[in-house]
């Protein structure tokens, strides 16, 4: 379904002080987004060439996840799994948060950024629902039937996507996708809240992922 889904749309652009006022809408801090992505980039460089070759961008995953449900829990946000989809979800639930690694595009506004890897059938199944909530799409009761918190609570799930560059450092935006492509990449969205990127001394060990993004998402099967 969302592979057929083509509007005419482009979406909403937040940079800067509109970024950040368009983020106290979502009760999302700024300030606890900075830290996770810096926290994630801390974990990366901790990768050497003993690791795996996919460990630095999964170590930036898990503690990118870890501190940003951290921070959000501390204000008042709940910490759920959506088939093993890590998520924060907002006091009033209708909002969730998850981190994702993005391509080259992301932080770009010139650009409209993919996801860097094919999404699970959570995610899918979010975006899914964003779609109906944002352009009122008539979604088959069947394709929500093992997703009731989206149903049941009209949730838009934003992502966190980062990209890490060799040498512009950690670009970020919080973004609504609202199209999966059939390859499983997330290509559309409504709103883009793009952050300032994070930079870093000179000095600095670049981490084994720049350039590169690993995530992960494991889907289980009912």
């Amino acid at each position: 379904m969302s592979a057929e889904f083509n509007p005419i749309h482009e979406p909403k652009i937040y940079e800067g002080i509109e970024a950040q006022q368009r983020l106290a809408e979502l009760g999302v801090p700024l300030e606890v987004v900075r830290e996770a992505l810096a926290a994630g980039d801390i974990a990366a460089r901790q990768a050497d060439e003993y690791h795996p070759v996919t460990a630095a961008g999964t170590m930036r995953w898990f503690e990118t996840v870890r501190m940003l449900r951290q921070g959000l829990a501390g204000r008042g946000w709940a910490t759920r799994e959506i088939r093993n989809s890590p998520r924060s979800f907002s006091p009033a639930g209708d909002t969730a948060i998850v981190a994702v690694s993005g391509d080259w595009r992301t932080g770009n506004r010139e650009l409209e950024p993919k996801t860097a890897n094919p999404r699970g059938r959570a995610s899918s199944r979010a975006v899914e629902v964003n779609q109906q909530l944002e352009f009122n799409l008539d979604i088959v009761g069947a394709v929500l039937s093992d997703m009731s918190a989206e149903r049941d609570g009209d949730v838009r799930t934003w992502f966190l996507l980062y990209y890490r560059s060799e040498t512009a450092g950690l670009r970020a935006e919080v973004s609504l996708p609202v199209r999966v492509h059939d390859r499983g990449v997330v290509d559309k969205w409504s709103d883009r809240i793009i952050l300032d990127p994070l930079t870093f001394d000179p000095a600095t060990v670049i981490p084994q992922d720049a350039g590169v993004n690993d995530d992960v998402e494991f889907d289980i099967e009912a």
